[in-house]
């Protein structure tokens, strides 16, 4: 294994990776929850802690929070999430799927982080929130098809590769778009398998996960047009075993929906 940055070492903190060296004097004020000059501190889940760095190009810290009183046992036997994260997101890159790469990595004592590449992209939850507001014409609504139609393609090749996402929630599904491109990046990718035929409830869940946009944003029309692009890519299912799976990720989506609906409502009351 390569050598970790030596100046500290004697802090307890052992870091590895290309760029190692470029985040030394970061690391320790992030470990410490203090902002070095050019960060700031950035949204994210309740098992994580997360930082952007503005200046001078953009990158991501990323501290994994315990989960569990179990959480260090469980990295005995099977690795951090962040070693997994790191050799998961490897291998969609080794598949051809985009990930934002890695320019280091390290922990202090049972604390687990990485540095990862910052990215012209937004999450697809933002860009949806942003650009496919009804009512939509014109070009807006071309590039509104047209994207649902490459995502479904890309969902297809993902699992036709016999890749499954462990959370493809729209949070976790970068777009970068130009003009005359748009591409994915998969992001918090510790959690996703590799098989040789996906389960099919796992087939389910990825695509629950990504069909968890409301009314208006999205037509039945759209969601169709998502599984079209995607069933044509994956080429698992025959016409029969398509609609039973259709009809599954629908009727699965909308109960989620209506919980997530539920509870937001009832959040809003309890507040006034």
């Amino acid at each position: 294994m390569e050598e970790p940055v030596e100046e500290l070492t004697d802090l307890g903190i052992l870091v590895y990776g290309s760029k190692k060296k470029e985040y030394a004097v970061e690391i320790p004020i992030l470990l410490g929850r203090r902002l070095p000059l050019n960060w700031e501190w950035v949204d994210s889940s309740a098992n994580t802690i997360m930082a952007r760095r503005l200046q001078p190009s953009p990158a991501y810290y990323k501290e994994f929070l315990s989960r569990s009183p179990f959480e260090n046992i469980k990295t005995l036997f099977r690795g951090s999430r962040c070693q997994r994260a790191i050799i998961r997101g490897e291998r969609l890159r080794k598949n051809g799927f985009n990930t934002p790469a890695i320019h280091c990595w390290g922990k202090k004592g049972h604390r687990y982080f990485m540095i990862i590449e910052g990215i012209d992209a937004v999450s697809l939850s933002t860009h949806i929130e942003k650009n496919w507001i009804p009512p939509l014409a014109g070009k807006e609504l071309v590039a509104k098809r047209e994207l649902i139609e490459k995502l479904g393609n890309e969902i297809g090749t993902l699992h036709k590769t016999g890749i499954c996402h462990g959370d493809l929630r729209l949070s976790n599904v970068l777009v970068e778009k130009t003009e005359q491109h748009i591409s994915f990046h998969f992001i918090d990718n510790e959690r996703s398998s590799l098989f040789k035929k996906i389960p099919r409830r796992l087939v389910i869940k990825n695509l629950v996960q990504l069909n968890m946009i409301f009314v208006p944003n999205v037509s039945r029309q759209d969601r169709l047009r998502f599984f079209n692009a995607y069933s044509k890519t994956y080429g698992r299912f025959d016409s029969g075993e398509k609609m039973a799976l259709m009809k599954a990720v629908y009727e699965r989506t909308m109960e989620r929906m209506a919980k997530k609906l539920d509870k937001y409502k009832r959040a809003r009351q309890d507040k006034t």
